[in-house]
């Protein structure tokens, strides 16, 4: 079973693009950062952390996030996703993560991801295809 250090961080930065805005994701009606990008770069920082963690052959899926997003950030800002493991429990691992662009705190989530074997994990999905009507 892999063991993930409780205090462990990482931190990875982004730049708001225009194809990470509310306006071009659809969820909103302005040109500052989208809250389902922010969420997927709040993942994406908890994943390449974890995964650095990782036997060969084993992998980790988001199951849960729990977001605040409390701050716009405009086109060209910077952001700074920070992530620190705050328990784990067998296979699961939460991440606390905090956003900041390059003037205040953004955003916070609590996020659980869950450590797989990545050929069990995908056999798995792939017999859905063969179940569907």
């Amino acid at each position: 079973m892999e063991t993930i250090k409780v205090g462990t961080t990482y931190e990875k930065q982004f730049k708001v693009a225009q194809e990470d805005t509310a306006l071009a994701m659809g969820s909103g009606g302005e040109k500052v950062l989208a809250t389902p990008r922010l969420v997927a770069w709040m993942e994406n920082t908890a994943f390449e952390g974890l995964e650095k963690a990782m036997d060969q052959g084993k992998t980790t899926v988001g199951t849960e996030i729990r977001i605040k997003h409390s701050a716009a950030s405009p086109i060209g800002m910077k952001v700074t996703i920070k992530g620190t493991v705050i328990f784990q429990e067998k296979r699961s691992v939460t991440i606390e993560l905090e956003a900041w662009d390059n003037i205040e705190k953004i955003g916070e989530a609590i996020h659980q991801r869950f450590i797989v074997d990545k050929g069990r994990f995908m056999e798995k999905a792939l017999l859905k295809i063969e179940k569907r009507a």
